[in-house]
């Protein structure tokens, strides 16, 4: 008798056990993101060192070095992101001799023939939505009438991309 009552509250047991249910509720959330490239290593902002060539009798004559694409950067978005640009060095660099600096003003960068004049402050460059997207950056060096004489000259520029 003990044991009916024993395997008859086990099998009772067992019965609830198994005619109970649960009810998980899973959510996530996307989380906006943007990241900037030069390459394949993409991140939050990235520097750009271009060279900037001794000014050509065309140059001189149009009064800027044209540098078409001086930089190719990648913008992969799942929102709308912006990119900011800015100068790390007030310069363009000096010439060898020391006399002559050329100013980082003297630099502008733009897309799409939209140009800014380059600055050591933050300044917006370029906006879009989700996606992957191709910037190709040029540059233009304004040149003094009397020239540049030899130096090493180069923009050392710092590219942001930031999300709203």
């Amino acid at each position: 008798m003990i044991l009916t009552a024993a395997v008859t509250l086990l099998l009772s047991v067992s019965l609830l056990a198994a005619q109970a249910t649960a009810v998980v509720k899973i959510t996530w959330r996307v989380l906006p993101f943007a990241v900037i490239s030069l390459g394949n290593d993409y991140g939050q902002s990235v520097v750009a060192v271009t060279e900037i060539p001794s000014p050509t009798e065309a140059d001189l004559a149009r009064g800027y070095v044209e540098i078409p694409e001086a930089v190719t950067l990648w913008v992969m978005s799942n929102t709308h992101w912006t990119v900011f640009v800015q100068a790390l060095s007030p310069t363009l660099g000096t010439s060898y001799d020391g006399s002559f600096e050329w100013s980082i003003e003297d630099l502008e960068i733009g897309i799409g023939g939209h140009f800014l004049r380059a600055s050591t402050s933050s300044q917006e460059l370029a906006s879009g939505r989700n996606g992957k997207f191709e910037l190709k950056v040029d540059y233009r060096a304004h040149v003094p009438e009397t020239g540049v004489p030899e130096g090493d000259y180069q923009a050392v520029i710092l590219y942001t991309v930031t999300t709203d």
